[in-house]
C-alpha cells in the first residue's frame, strides 16, 4: 500500500500526475528503538532532545473509517481560502463518484478556522506552513470533519519569442503578427490527514502544462488568464488522483477491520 513518496515527483515528471498513501503503525516504528544501537539516553543534552521529539513524533496510529467527513482545505498564496465555484464542480463530481460508502467532503471554512485561531487578532502575524496545517485542523475540528485534505495551487506563465518577434518594432506588426508563444503551467498538490492527530494518510499532485502563439501586445492577458484557466484544469486532474487515494485508503481500512474481526475469539 505504501508507495514511495519520492516516486511522486518522478511520476509527475513523466505523466504529470501521482499519488501515495501511508497506513504504517507508529507503534511498530518505536519498536525499533528495541535494538541497542537506539538506546536512550546516549549522546549530548540537543542529542537526546531530538531523540525524544522523533519518538513523540513518529508516536500517531492511522484510524481510517469510512463512510467519514472528509474536509476540502483549499490553500492559494499562503492563505486558507474559499473554494470557488469552478472547483467545487470537479470535488462535487469525485464525491459523487465515490459516495455513498466514502462518505462526503465538506469545504473548511476560513471563517471558522479563523474564530479558532488563537493568534488570528494578530495583523503582524506571517503563518509559517506548520502555522497553516494548524489552522486548518482547528477549523476542521470545529465542523466535526474526521479528515481534510488540503490542496494547493499555483498557475505560473513564461514568453518566448519565435521568428515573427522582429515585427514587435513595428506598430502593425505588434498587435497583428503572433510573435510570442506563451508557456503555461498549473500544478496541484494535495495531502490528507487526519484531523484528530495529524497523521498523513496519502499524497496527490497534478501539473498541467499548455503552450499558445499571441500577439507581443496581448501575451501578458493572455498570460495571466491561462494561467488562472490552468489551475482549474489542474484541480480536475488532481481530483482523479485523489479518487486513486481515497480508493487505496477504503481498501486498507477495509482490510485492516477484516484482520481484527478475525482476530477476536
Amino acid at each position: 500500500m505504501l508507495r514511495v513518496l519520492g516516486l511522486i515527483w518522478a511520476g509527475l515528471a513523466l505523466a504529470g500526475c501521482a499519488y501515495g498513501t501511508q497506513t504504517t503503525s507508529g507503534a511498530d516504528f518505536l519498536a525499533g528503538y528495541d535494538d541497542p544501537a537506539y538506546a536512550a539516553g546516549a549522546g549530548t543534552d540537543a542529542a537526546q532532545a531530538l531523540d525524544a521529539e522523533i519518538r513523540a513524533i513518529a508516536a500517531v496510529e492511522p484510524s481510517l473509517h469510512f463512510p467519514a467527513r472528509i474536509g476540502l482545505a483549499r490553500l492559494e498564496a499562503r492563505q486558507l481560502t474559499t473554494v470557488p465555484p469552478e472547483e467545487l464542480v470537479h470535488w462535487g463530481a469525485l464525491a459523487d463518484g465515490l459516495a455513498p460508502d466514502v462518505g462526503e467532503f465538506v469545504p473548511v471554512s476560513p471563517l471558522i478556522a479563523a474564530m479558532v485561531d488563537p493568534q488570528a487578532h494578530d495583523p503582524r502575524r506571517m503563518p509559517t506552513p506548520a502555522d497553516l496545517i494548524a489552522d486548518i485542523r482547528r477549523g476542521a475540528a470545529r465542523q466535526h470533519l474526521d479528515y481534510v485534505l488540503v490542496y494547493e495551487l499555483s498557475g505560473a506563465f513564461t514568453q518566448t519569442s519565435n521568428a515573427f518577434s522582429a515585427a514587435d518594432v513595428t506598430i502593425l506588426g505588434f498587435f497583428l503578427l503572433p510573435s510570442r508563444e506563451v508557456q503555461i503551467r498549473g500544478a496541484a498538490n494535495a495531502l490528507l490527514l487526519d484531523v484528530r492527530n495529524g497523521y498523513p494518510y496519502g499524497t496527490a499532485a497534478a501539473v498541467v502544462e499548455d503552450a499558445q502563439l499571441s500577439r507581443g501586445s496581448t501575451a501578458w492577458e493572455r498570460g495571466q488568464a491561462g494561467a488562472e484557466r490552468i489551475k482549474i484544469e489542474a484541480v480536475a486532474d488532481l481530483t482523479g488522483e485523489v479518487e486513486a487515494m481515497v480508493r487505496d485508503l477504503q481498501s486498507a481500512a477495509l482490510a485492516e477491520a477484516s484482520l481484527r474481526e478475525g482476530a477476536r475469539p
